[in-house]
């Protein structure tokens, strides 16, 4: 009788393995290059989505970009460790990705990676996702100090979202109708 369920325990112990092999891949490709998801930092396009932060930038599919303050416009400081909690959002080659919702096609940009990778910018500030968002239109990395700077999202001025105040959101909301 044992050996008749032998087969299926095996078979189980390799499909656990391929999920954990799988995964580890899945965020490896993410930070170190383009893949098919933009929960992970792909982008498809820039957009924008309606938030307590006012219009704030996100995929076409509603995930939040966000910037790190110890960035600079020419260099990104998220590497490591970082970078698969924070994955940088990235685009292939010297393509400019679509934007939609208010963004303004004049604020993007690109910067290089360490490995080669292409970034995008936004006014100046390389973008990222965070695993913490388990889904579209969450802000869960908004204001969190983290590995060595903090987190903001950015509205469609390309500018940093501090606080969820009615000030931040009307001028966020207002910048996203002038365009």
């Amino acid at each position: 009788m044992v050996l008749r369920w032998l087969p299926l325990a095996g078979l189980m112990v390799v499909l656990a393995g391929c999920g954990s092999s799988s995964n580890t891949a899945s965020s490896t490709a993410s930070t170190s290059a383009p893949s098919a998801n933009a929960a992970q930092g792909v982008v498809s396009s820039v957009s924008s989505i309606n938030s307590k932060y006012g219009q704030i930038l996100a995929s076409s599919s509603g995930y939040v970009y966000y910037m790190f303050e110890p960035d600079t416009s020419q260099k990104s400081a998220c590497y490591g460790a970082c970078a698969k909690v924070w994955p940088p959002v990235t685009v292939a080659g010297s393509a400019s990705p679509p934007v939609s919702g208010g963004v303004k096609k004049s604020l993007i940009g690109t910067i290089t990676r360490t490995d080669g990778s292409k970034q995008i910018t936004y006014n100046g500030h390389p973008l990222y996702t965070f695993t913490a968002d388990s889904g579209p239109n969450l802000t869960n990395g908004e204001g969190i100090d983290h590995f060595g700077g903090y987190w903001y999202v950015l509205n469609v001025a390309g500018n940093p979202v501090t606080s969820p105040s009615s000030t931040a959101t009307t001028a966020a909301a207002g910048a996203g109708t002038a365009y």
